[in-house]
């Protein structure tokens, strides 16, 4: 799955800090938990549409502990058209290669 310096770079927290390194580490354990709950238990975790819709859902819980929650009906539905590809196409079918 994803790492938390994977998560940090894209978040833009370019720091150190003990509180946000465990939130973040609780969200990618989440967002782990979720794709599981959303696509199965054996959901390509290398697969590069799983790792993006990961970082959508952490990115979503980490700002909503800021003071404005942004809401994307796009993203919604990128994250939607992930968890159906990935339901039903798997890791094999349409799976996107790193470096393309």
């Amino acid at each position: 799955m994803l790492t938390l310096e994977e998560v940090k770079a894209e978040l833009s927290i370019d720091f150190t800090d003990e509180k946000t390194d465990a939130r973040l580490n609780r969200y990618i354990k989440v967002a782990d938990a979720w794709l599981k709950g959303a696509i199965s238990d054996d959901y390509p975790e290398d697969d590069e549409r799983a790792k993006q819709l990961a970082l959508l859902i952490i990115e979503d819980l980490f700002d909503r502990n800021a003071n404005s929650v942004k809401e994307n009906n796009t993203i919604n539905k990128l994250k939607q058209d992930f968890i159906m590809q990935l339901q039903y196409g798997g890791a094999d079918n349409g799976s996107l290669q790193q470096g393309n």
